[in-house]
């Protein structure tokens, strides 16, 4: 472009810079609500993971301290709701929690009946 004879090159550069903003403006706010939604995601996974990890560790507690088998739902608030069970068997003693949830998990500890030593412990989130 000549500056000196054409006088609009301004006018025509400010909109060309206006339509490239007017057009990346509305991708930056729906990757911004993206990431929201992601992290709130992973914040309610990790909350639930750790609700599932905790009702074992609960039923651990009782079953050391008076050798009780708990089948039962604990609240911890109006979203998790988390049910355990105790079975036993000649050799093993299986413990499961699980959450049922938007993002549920289940966890499942397996002991052994003579030393109630932790054998296997498993938490998996199931779709």
């Amino acid at each position: 472009m000549n500056i000196e004879k054409n006088s609009g090159y301004v006018l025509f550069i400010n909109l060309i810079l206006i339509t490239l903003i007017g057009l990346f403006i509305p991708l930056l706010i729906q990757q911004q609500k993206l990431n929201y939604r992601i992290l709130n995601n992973r914040i309610t996974a990790a909350q639930n993971k750790e609700a599932v990890e905790s009702a074992l560790q609960y039923q651990l507690y009782f079953l050391r301290k008076d050798n009780l088998l708990l089948n039962e739902e604990l609240n911890f608030s109006q979203k998790r709701k988390v049910k355990i069970e105790g079975k036993e068997d000649d050799n093993f003693i299986y413990l499961t929690a699980e959450l049922d949830s938007e993002i549920s998990y289940k966890a499942e500890m397996k002991l052994k009946k003579d030393s109630l030593k932790i054998v296997n412990k498993i938490i998996y989130r199931s779709e």
